[in-house]
């Protein structure tokens, strides 16, 4: 049987509007009888809290895997973020060209500028921001910095990513957000890492996830699924595929979960 979820939370296990189905709340309690559900998310501690608490979710991956611990113990097993001096040519580029960015600290997020759609990302999670001043007074190392845009035409994302790539993880949950986080984080190799301590083989792990950060997620699971609303990459990986979320297409999903049998020998 499954030992362990890992799944992937906005446009996954929520809705397009960021909803918890009441499907898919009761799906994952019958299968946290049998596998730990963990949650494998960009958002940060703080912002995933909400949704461990519903599902009883004591294991996340946050940042994308920058991040691995208990959010609602506020206690980390494992962390990594951007040298600062990267961190901070990134924020200075985004200032440049005009692009909406957050730096995500340890403690806190913060913005040179905090635009309307800045104000708009960190209200899906019900967080707060800050904004500061200059870029010396960003705090700290930030596990990631996020930059937002209003039109998927808008072009700005594409010289981000080009400048940036060689030296960072650079990855788009979304049309609308790009995100920069340290060169060696992914979410496939946080999964490996917390797998291992928790002493799961990969071949009893299910990984879920919609979007270009959840690729490594998939790959590296035994049972990697999706749901309709998938970028294409992702349901090619998929061993199964559910409805739409926005139809609790992941309550399918894990009732399809429930029937498999370990790939473990």
């Amino acid at each position: 049987m499954i030992k362990a979820l890992f799944s992937d939370v906005d446009r996954t296990i929520l809705t397009s509007d960021y909803r918890l189905p009441d499907p898919v709340i009761q799906k994952c309690k019958r299968l946290a009888e049998q596998a730990e559900i963990i949650l494998a998310t960009a958002r940060s501690p703080q912002g995933v809290r909400a949704i461990c608490e519903p599902l009883g979710v004591q294991y996340a991956i946050c940042f994308n895997g920058g991040w691995i611990g208990r959010p609602l113990e506020r206690t980390s097993i494992w962390e990594t973020t951007l040298e600062r001096s990267l961190a901070l040519s990134i924020m200075e580029a985004t200032q440049e060209i005009g692009t909406s960015s957050l730096w995500f600290g340890s403690e806190v997020i913060c913005a040179l500028e905090l635009t309307d759609l800045a104000k708009r990302e960190i209200s899906i999670t019900n967080e707060t921001a800050f904004e500061v001043h200059d870029l010396e007074d960003l705090p700290g190392y930030p596990f990631k910095i996020m930059c937002s845009r209003s039109t998927v035409e808008d072009t700005r994302f594409d010289r981000l990513r080009d400048q940036f790539s060689p030296q960072c993880t650079v990855t788009a949950p979304h049309w609308r957000l790009l995100e920069f986080t340290p060169e060696s984080v992914s979410k496939g190799q946080a999964a490996s890492r917390l797998a291992k301590y928790l002493g799961i083989p990969a071949t009893s792990c299910a990984a879920a996830g919609d979007a270009e950060n959840d690729i490594s997620l998939l790959k590296w699971a035994g049972f990697p699924v999706t749901v309709a609303n998938a970028i294409t990459e992702c349901i090619e990986i998929a061993r199964y595929v559910g409805p739409p979320v926005d139809q609790a297409g992941m309550a399918d999903v894990l009732e399809w979960l429930l029937q498999q049998k370990s790939l473990a020998t």
